[in-house]
């Protein structure tokens, strides 16, 4: 009996005509470098959708990218996608940040995409020049990485046509069975999301206990940022694969004490050392689905939850008790090994290249950064929710109408997602949680040039650590390891390394708030690593 083919087929896309535009003033580029003067009407200065898309329909463009800052609205204001576009038919629109928009001319039937330039190149300000070359250079990029590879609309779908592109003929990745997709879909979480300073933004779950209290210590002399380098590229190696099993609670334990690398999931219930007082190190689902996940770090503080083998680890070796109470092993492959070593050679070259201007470079260099991150979410993805809008409450389909929302003039309503043959051959939740585990269990304790558990949050001092954002860590003391190997460091360069992003030296304010928070990373970032390595104090 032959074995049934579970490759995803790679494709081609359709080259799209797309301007690029300011979103403010409309000014902007053609694909092919012409200037692109707006179509205004109605004696306004500055454009507003509808003249955004006359003037693509002007240029025959079917999509385009605005850059410059994004056009989001202040709270409780609708989204600037809920317009009215006279002449213009709204489309599934995607609300979810990167949105999309899509519009139909009603005489012409002419369609037109409205995408963002950050979905690309996150918060580089760039001109709309400069979001065409950034552009272009990754398109050379991703066709070195495979002549046959293009990008797409999103970072996303490039990332996974490449990634199956990059398969080798040897694995076939084989789906696990529904049940545990549909259990890993609803037991992963993707971040660690951590503010360990009391006040309005620490977690108000009582198992959760502040690291610094502002009161107590009203100022800080330091903020140092550091974060991981090309992350989800460094941890995505020999991975798991289906088929999958389950185990049993005395088999997961047996498997927990024989193979505690094995690439499996454990289901345990845990108990925080009475004489903890750090972060906490697994996640748990809050009661309500809105408030996401907390880190218990109360000593003797106990709750079940699902880990990955990665993180399970990390919490074993620092003495929290572990009582597994059963497990989903997967099959050992190299799944993502080829299309991670691609992207990282691709992040090298563009690293190198000192003749790409510098705010070009940082582009580019995001860019590859979000077709990682976003190629890996879509394997957890079963496809997006469409956003649709109508004038009438009654041209809405029946099975929505309860649902739907007034937004001014408008009637605002949700599709959900239809996966198709093509998107289903990319739902593979199980690949996205081993890297998220993995990373998550990284940034706490992780290796450096320095060797092994050299690295994470927990070689801190708990009374620095002022919180973790995905892979980024916040904290008041200078991490010896994320100095780079020539300072004396930990950071030879490779991905997956946490690295010194910025250090400020000063009085600040203890950031209570994650707006403060996010001021001092500001900080440190334009302060770079000066300061720094002229430091001698480190942790």
């Amino acid at each position: 009996m032959n074995e049934i083919d579970y490759r995803p087929k790679p494709w081609t896309p359709k080259e799209i005509l797309t301007i690029w535009v300011d979103q403010a003033s409309g000014r902007g580029v053609t694909q092919g470098g012409a200037p692109v003067r707006p179509v205004i009407g109605d004696r306004r200065k500055n454009p507003n959708l509808t003249d955004l898309l006359d003037t693509a329909a002007s240029y025959g463009a079917n999509r385009i990218m605005l850059t410059g800052k994004r056009p989001e609205p202040q709270p409780g204001i609708r989204h600037w996608l809920y317009v009215q576009t006279p002449r213009w038919k709204p489309g599934s629109h995607w609300i979810s940040d990167p949105p999309t928009g899509r519009f139909q001319h009603e005489s012409t039937g002419f369609k037109i995409e409205v995408r963002t330039a950050e979905e690309w190149f996150d918060d580089a300000p760039l001109s709309p020049a400069q979001a065409r070359e950034a552009w272009d250079t990754v398109a050379a990029i991703i066709r070195s990485a495979d002549e046959r590879a293009r990008l797409f609309n999103s970072p996303a779908a490039t990332g996974t046509n490449l990634w199956a592109l990059s398969l080798p003929k040897t694995i076939n990745p084989v789906p696990v069975d529904p049940d545990i997709a549909s259990e890993i879909h609803a037991t992963s979480g993707q971040h660690h999301y951590d503010h360990l300073v009391a006040g309005a933004n620490f977690s108000r779950h009582e198992d959760c206990i502040p690291l610094i209290d502002p009161k107590q210590q009203k100022k800080i002399n330091a903020f140092a940022y550091v974060d991981g380098r090309f992350m989800y590229a460094g941890v995505g190696r020999e991975l798991g694969i289906g088929p999958a099993k389950r185990l049993n609670r005395a088999a997961a334990y047996e498997l927990l004490e024989q193979d505690p690398y094995a690439r499996a999931r454990f289901h345990v219930r845990f108990t925080v050392p009475e004489n903890w007082n750090h972060v906490g190190l697994l996640a748990v689902k809050h009661q309500s689905v809105a408030e996401g996940w907390y880190y218990p770090n109360r000593p003797d503080a106990t709750a079940d939850t699902w880990a990955d083998g990665s993180e399970i680890h990390v919490a074993r070796a620092f003495g929290w008790q572990i009582d597994p109470l059963e497990a989903i092993v997967f099959t050992k492959a190299r799944p993502l090994d080829t299309f991670t070593d691609r992207m990282t050679r691709a992040r090298a070259k563009v690293a190198e290249n000192r003749e790409l201007h510098p705010l070009i470079r940082q582009a580019v260099m995001a860019a590859l950064r979000s077709i990682v991150l976003h190629s890996i979410g879509a394997f957890a993805a079963g496809g997006r929710d469409e956003t649709r809008v109508a004038e009438n409450l009654f041209d809405i389909p029946a099975e929505f109408q309860s649902a739907a929302v007034r937004q001014g003039k408008l009637w605002i309503f949700n599709v959900p997602s239809n996966p198709n043959s093509r998107t289903s051959s990319f739902y593979h939740p199980e690949l996205a949680a081993q890297v998220w585990g993995r990373a998550r269990a990284r940034v706490l304790h992780g290796p450096s040039a320095l060797g092994n558990g050299t690295s994470g949050a927990l070689r801190l001092d708990p009374s620095t650590l002022i919180g973790i954002q995905g892979d980024a860590v916040f904290t008041t003391a200078l991490p010896a390891w994320s100095l780079p190997v020539n300072s004396g460091g930990g950071d030879d360069g490779k991905t997956g390394r946490l690295r010194l992003q910025g250090y400020a030296r000063g009085t600040f304010q203890t950031p209570e708030t994650l707006k403060q928070r996010a001021a001092l990373k500001t900080r440190a970032e334009r302060a770079g690593l000066s300061e720094a390595l002229a430091d001698g104090e480190v942790a």
